[in-house]
């Protein structure tokens, strides 16, 4: 039988390993890379709209722009490539 304590530590590692393997659900389909709009675009875009971009980079197929929005508020959001929409997470 585990000890109390034992078993708390348990969970406790393995709920957090589940949220370091989570994926993100939005996705992009697939699109040839020459047909990416440019990454300097979807900043200068957001940048005009107020937007303070701390990161970009690519997954799932898409932009994944870190930052702060034109409310400051904080945001983490997907990007077609292609139109530079913003991408949601099916439902």
């Amino acid at each position: 039988m585990m000890k109390p304590q034992h078993l708390l530590c348990t969970l406790t590692l393995a709920l957090a390993s589940v949220g370091a393997f989570a994926q993100h659900a939005e996705k992009c389909e697939p699109v040839p890379k020459e047909e990416w709009r440019p990454q300097a675009e979807l900043e200068r875009k957001l940048a005009n709209q107020g937007w303070k971009i701390s990161r970009v980079k690519i997954t799932n197929g898409c932009y994944e722009v870190y930052g702060r929005d034109e409310k400051n508020g904080k945001v983490e959001t997907f990007f077609h490539p292609k139109t530079l929409d913003v991408v949601t997470a099916p439902k």
